[in-house]
């Protein structure tokens, strides 16, 4: 039976927290479900924090006590991509992690430390310089990495209320500001205003004496549907804004607890929301003008899961492989929609296969390379005419589940950075003239056309 990587999610939720670490930690788990066994770790879970996971993950309670980090670490094997989300896990906490063998992801938009993490992720508007961390670490910042849950990263069709409005602090909110903000829109003669508000909340009833609609324990679908039919939302400067914005709403933003200024300021800098300041001090809202910034949603999940693609690619030389992998290579090449673009387009049995991949053990002008995700085999890369080495010619076909996923560009890149050590000029790839897409794709990976003949197109691409 294949595996999948696994990917363990640590972040809690709590009265001193809240639930957007947990959140947005889901809405990645969400993300990258139907490619990686996930599993979601979390202290003492409420019900709606279970409710919630159970559609995405499994959902494994922590201790509620210090004892909860050491009880985490014991569940790794060191084959785990672990993403840690909160801002209380140190350096040292997390090389740890990086000890057991683990990769490992920090979502973070504090910057307050140094990072040992293969990839910091900040779905913010921060500068990448901001980050003290390891010469491996690649920071990814920006909306293009914005940790939506599924219902967000498609527009909702719902017919939208003009001049109405949602007001959405958290799902605790202790200070009370969603009654607050409601008295003030209604104070400038708002009349359509929802509420939403989470199951922490305690100001419930004083709420409902505002005469507003007050919605509880939204699931992310419900969410995204009501933010479609709402003109304006009035939040607090987190992931909601992101949320919001999906739907094409007009966000006004603010912050009320320290860990809020920066995010605040980064969107109102980059002009996604209007600014509305300290919810604390809220005692107008000034109902004003102000552009958008346009974020393509819909690539943000392919850009999240190329991130974890990179990490869990495993890279195998053919003369390497176990049997159960060569097997798979084996079936892969065999297939009729692979075989189609091959210049040896006929099946072969296991028994030459293994033949072959035996060659290749004294063979000097020919690499060959599987890549697996977990126990599954995602592509193949081969490299020939070494002996040249001014120029080579590559050759790569990706598993048809593996198909459309951005996954060759990843390959190819970590191939020509490969190649390129080895003192290699230049590579080229012959492309049938009816092979439509792998004509783009070699386009697109900056290769050069440089002739054709009856049957190939001839590219090429200086290193």
């Amino acid at each position: 039976m294949l595996t999948k990587q696994k990917i363990f999610f640590r972040a809690d939720a709590g009265a001193n927290i809240g639930y957007g670490h947990f959140i947005r930690s889901l809405a990645l788990a969400d993300m990258l479900k139907s490619d990686f066994d996930c599993v979601m770790f979390t202290q003492t879970p409420t019900a709606y924090q279970i409710a919630e996971a159970a559609n995405v993950c499994q959902l494994i309670s922590l201790p509620a006590d210090e004892s909860r980090f050491d009880k985490f670490l014991e569940y790794l094997s060191g084959d785990e991509i672990v993403v840690l989300d909160n801002y209380f896990y140190t350096t040292e906490y997390q090389q740890q992690i990086k000890d057991k063998g683990c990769k490992l992801v920090c979502i973070d938009d504090m910057h307050d430390k140094h990072f040992v993490a293969d990839v910091v992720i900040n779905h913010g508007h921060v500068s990448i310089e901001e980050y003290d961390v390891a010469d491996y670490t690649q920071v990814c910042t920006g909306p293009k990495y914005a940790l939506l849950r599924g219902p967000f990263l498609q527009q909702q069709f719902v017919d939208r209320h003009p001049h109405s409005w949602v007001v959405t602090i958290g799902g605790l909110d202790e200070p009370n500001i969603t009654t607050l903000a409601v008295k003030r829109l209604q104070d400038i003669g708002v009349k359509d205003i929802m509420a939403i508000v989470g199951d922490g909340f305690r100001y419930y009833d004083e709420l409902r004496k505002t005469g507003v609609k007050v919605l509880l324990r939204l699931t992310a679908q419900q969410m995204a549907e009501t933010f479609a039919q709402t003109e304006n939302v009035l939040c607090c400067a987190s992931t909601v804004c992101y949320e919001a914005l999906s739907q094409g709403c007009k966000v006004y933003a603010g912050w009320y607890v320290d860990n809020q200024v920066e995010v605040y300021q980064n969107l109102s800098n980059a002009k996604c929301i209007v600014p509305i300041g300290n919810l604390l001090d809220l005692l107008s809202i000034d109902v004003q003008h102000i552009s958008t910034i346009n974020i393509s949603f819909e690539k943000v999940r392919n850009n999240l899961c190329s991130i974890f693609y990179r990490l869990a690619l495993r890279m195998v030389n053919y003369v390497d492989m176990t049997i159960a992998e060569s097997r798979q290579v084996w079936e892969t090449r065999n297939l009729p929609q692979i075989r189609e673009w091959m210049r040896n387009k006929d099946r072969f049995s296991f028994e030459s296969h293994c033949a072959f991949v035996e060659s290749l053990r004294s063979a000097k002008d020919k690499l060959y390379y599987a890549f697996f995700i977990g126990s599954q085999l995602v592509a193949s890369y081969d490299i020939i005419d070494l002996k040249y080495r001014t120029l080579v010619e590559c050759g790569l076909f990706i598993h048809p589940t593996w198909q459309q996923r951005g996954l060759g560009y990843i390959i190819e890149d970590k191939m020509e950075r490969i190649v390129k050590t080895m003192g290699i000029a230049a590579i080229s790839a012959d492309v049938y003239l009816d092979n439509e897409q792998s004509r783009k794709y070699f386009i697109r990976n900056d290769f050069d056309e440089i002739s054709r003949d009856d049957e190939f197109i001839h590219f090429e691409k200086t290193l």
